[in-house]
């Protein structure tokens, strides 16, 4: 100890270590009670310097934890002699080299936070020795390889960590030996190839992270099997497509389903209305076509909802306005048309809610009068320092004579000039008298304003007779 002492008694106050002291009163170490050091926790002490080689001295050593420092150089191969160390905490320092394979004999390992240095190579075959371990993270490092087969013997492992490295291959099928995962989150590296059906075999598992690689192909229909699942996040896999599982429902625990800048397509299973603990859906930027499920009001949970940036058609849901906690909507960038619902207006999306339907064809009347007020939506929601614009790029228009126009400074109301990028140059104008939009069909049709009528051909709009 007084070897460490000299060593880190530059950055923080150790006097206290020392021979007239006992052991139980050393500042930032715990012992047992024949004086031996049980437990050492030297976190974000601001100390600049390589872990000392005499730590493999404290045999008797349960617990190391030395987070948050600016700690460097290799992890000392002494380690391997701390045989009862069950919880070693190194995260967050400036480690480098690779992990030492001598770390397989530390059999006692029940935790091992190596997250957030600059480790490189792989994960040493030595660790399926380690089989106490429950918790074993290594994210935020240089390491790469295929993905560890020494980590389908960690069977043990609650919590498996391996984001943000430099992993490639296929996910292997023993990734089923992990019955007793509840935690796994692979994302963030360079995984290809399709999923293994297998991934359904995991029965404990709570949060499946493994978004930002490189997968491809259709989702295995077994992932519909893990009916523990709360947080399910795939997105920023570019090459996933295939539709979505038809028995999506089973998957009941489910709270966050984020499957978006991928490549899905098809239709949104309407079993997804059985997940009535949906907090988040983001299935934004795929290709999804079809309406929206009539029972998304069944979801009572929902706070987001991000569909933005598809291909989705039909009325605006408006089952949508029934969801209480519902905050944030992104539609924009699809197909929707018609007119926008009569509570659209007077919903809480208005008031206090994040709202964004630019870029499809609803049309009609943006406002609504009742008791002789008018409501007004706004074209642009301030959040900050920026502007989310919400309606622009539709085929909507005021009444004549409209408040909203006139007095809604910051309303940037789409006009029949804006229609023309959708409905073309012979219809967009409707001679003045009209807005244009998408009918049945998807045919461009002027809908006139009061006092004119269309033409036969609904290109137009001219005097009523």
């Amino acid at each position: 100890m007084m070897e460490l002492r000299s060593v880190w008694g530059k950055f923080m106050d150790l006097r206290s270590w020392n021979a007239t002291n006992p052991c139980n009163r050393w500042w930032l170490i715990t012992c047992w009670t024949n004086g031996l050091v049980r437990r050492m926790d030297i976190s974000s002490k601001s100390i600049f310097a390589t872990l000392p080689s005499v730590l493999g001295n404290l045999t008797s050593l349960e617990e190391f934890i030395a987070t948050t420092n600016w700690i460097y150089g290799d992890i000392p191969d002494s380690f391997s002699r701390l045989v009862n160390l069950k919880n070693l905490q190194l995260f967050k320092n400036y480690l480098n080299g690779t992990i030492p394979a001598s770390m397989g004999n530390m059999r006692s390992l029940y935790q091992l936070h190596l997250n957030i240095n600059y480790l490189t190579g792989g994960i040493p075959e030595s660790f399926s020795q380690l089989t106490n371990m429950r918790k074993f993270y290594v994210s935020s490092n240089w390491l790469s390889g295929p993905f560890p087969p020494v980590l389908c013997n960690m069977t043990s492992i609650w919590e498996l960590r391996i984001s943000y490295n430099h992993f490639s291959g296929t996910v292997p099928e023993c990734i089923s030996n992990l019955k007793n995962a509840y935690y796994l989150y692979i994302d963030t590296n360079w995984f290809t190839g399709t999923l293994p059906s297998t991934i359904g075999d995991l029965p404990m598992l709570q949060n499946l992270f493994i978004n930002q690689n490189s997968l491809s192909g259709p989702l295995p229909p077994t992932i519909t099997s893990l009916t523990k699942l709360r947080i399910l996040f795939m997105s920023s896999n570019p090459y996933l497509d295939h539709e979505l599982p038809s028995d999506l429902g089973n998957m009941v625990s489910l709270t966050d389903f984020v499957m978006e800048f991928a490549a899905f397509n098809g239709t949104i299973p309407d079993s997804i209305t059985n997940l009535t603990r949906l907090s988040r859906i983001l299935l934004d930027n795929c290709r999804f076509t079809g309406s929206i499920p009539q029972g998304i009001s069944n979801l009572k949970a929902l706070t987001v909802l991000y569909l933005e940036g598809n291909r989705f058609y039909g009325s605006f849901p408006s089952g949508i306005l029934k969801l209480p906690q519902l905050s944030l909507v992104n539609l924009h960038d699809n197909q929707f048309s018609g007119p926008l619902p009569t509570g659209f207006i007077n919903s809480t999306l208005l008031t206090a809610g994040q709202y964004n339907m630019h870029h499809n064809f609803f049309y009609g009347n943006a406002s609504v009068t009742a008791g002789g007020v008018t409501k007004c939506p706004m074209d642009q929601t301030r959040r900050g320092i920026f502007y989310q614009s919400s309606l622009a790029y539709n085929c909507l228009k005021y009444p004549p004579g409209s408040p909203c126009a006139l007095a809604n400074k910051i309303e940037r109301q789409v006009d029949n000039s804006t229609c023309k990028r959708f409905c073309g140059a012979d219809v967009a104008t409707c001679g003045g008298h009209g807005s244009c939009w998408f009918g049945p069909g998807r045919n461009p049709s002027c809908d006139c304003d009061a006092g004119y009528v269309p033409t036969l051909d609904k290109q137009s709009c001219i005097p009523a007779p």
